[in-house]
């Protein structure tokens, strides 16, 4: 796997883990919600889910600080126009480049013959 594709991996799983930290502080928003532990049955706080939900977003982030050498090895990775690994969005994109460089030559040679 490469890199690129396992940064954007974490970045995922980061927005999949802030969906469901926001969906958590939703349902308990209800004062008739309960979450009981899997493991022993007893009722669960909210600040408990909160604070296992904070844990395991520093555990994402270290993850990819391990990937991204804290942001020193990654430079200019995704700053292209091109998404990463996505080869029918990269024949999208080559497309429309070439059709602006056609456009732009097109519009050059009309403005020099007249």
């Amino acid at each position: 796997m490469t890199s690129a594709r396992e940064i954007n991996e974490k970045l995922d799983e980061i927005i999949r883990h802030n969906r469901e930290r926001k969906a958590v502080e939703l349902d308990y928003a209800d004062p008739d919600f309960t979450l009981e532990d899997a493991n022993t049955g007893k009722k669960v706080t909210k600040e408990m889910v909160l604070n296992k939900a904070d844990e395991v977003y520093e555990v994402i982030i270290k993850d990819l600080n391990k990937l991204t050498h804290s942001g020193q090895h990654c430079r200019d990775m995704f700053t292209n126009d091109y998404y990463v690994n996505d080869f029918s969005q990269d024949k999208i994109i080559a497309e429309e480049i070439r059709e602006n460089k056609m456009k732009a030559e097109q519009a050059r040679q009309n403005s020099e013959n007249n």
